[in-house]
């Protein structure tokens, strides 16, 4: 078999089917191509597994007569979750690329090329309006074994610089503890940083000491 023959794969919304004969003038193969809407076209090799070609036009225009124009929920929050995943994991210049881009982290090609995947797994697994998609482990990408839906609160409680504090036998997230027995957590972690930096042991009594408390080293005081 040609290694070079890309028959019978999948490069964005286009599925190849034969390859095509030569074109006149032309030096590059041409193969010829189905579109997820339907479209059927010949296309130069080299554009198709560049990503230079991922459908017919229905891809980059959402508005026309294609494929993101038939799902019908361009408008909705999961869409919009979609979007989002996938632009901070492929935008080098989104405010989140230290966290996602820069580290390798990436959605599935399955997710990546096709909405509906993303919402037929989503629609199975528990979405709801009121909860966020969540990687299971951090070190890894987007993809169906390695996602959740949970809350905003949840969440937060998974990323990797998330402070980790015991009080009264138990071990709480620190922002989750602030809400639970009312304090600044801002404040709070101020003071956690302060004192981790300085290499003396953390306690609840100087992390959540009132503010002009005299019982407190006068470096953790705010």
């Amino acid at each position: 078999m040609n290694k070079y023959d890309i028959s019978g794969k999948q490069f964005g919304y286009w599925t190849v089917l034969y390859k095509d004969k030569p074109q006149q003038g032309k030096r590059n193969s041409f193969y010829v191509c189905k579109c997820k809407c339907g479209k059927i076209k010949s296309i130069n090799r080299s554009s198709i597994v560049s990503g230079k070609s991922k459908s017919c036009g229905c891809w980059e225009s959402p508005n026309k007569k294609g494929v993101n124009s038939t799902h019908g929920m361009s408008k909705t929050r999961l869409y919009h979750e979609w979007v989002s995943m996938r632009r901070r994991c492929k935008n080098p210049n989104d405010k989140s690329a230290a966290s996602y881009y820069q580290k390798g982290i990436r959605v599935c090609d399955e997710w990546d090329s096709d909405f509906s995947a993303f919402k037929d797994w989503a629609l199975s697994n528990g979405y709801a309006d009121n909860l966020t998609v969540d990687r299971i482990d951090n070190s890894k990408g987007y993809n169906p074994d390695n996602c959740r839906w949970i809350t905003p609160e949840e969440q937060q409680q998974n990323k990797t610089n998330t402070v980790y504090i015991e009080y009264n036998g138990k071990v709480w997230c620190l922002r989750t503890l602030c809400e639970e027995i009312g304090f600044p957590y801002k404040l709070a972690h101020r003071r956690y940083k302060r004192a981790s930096t300085s290499g003396k042991p953390i306690s609840t009594d100087i992390l959540f000491a009132p503010v002009h408390s005299e019982k407190i080293p006068y470096k953790y005081r705010s």
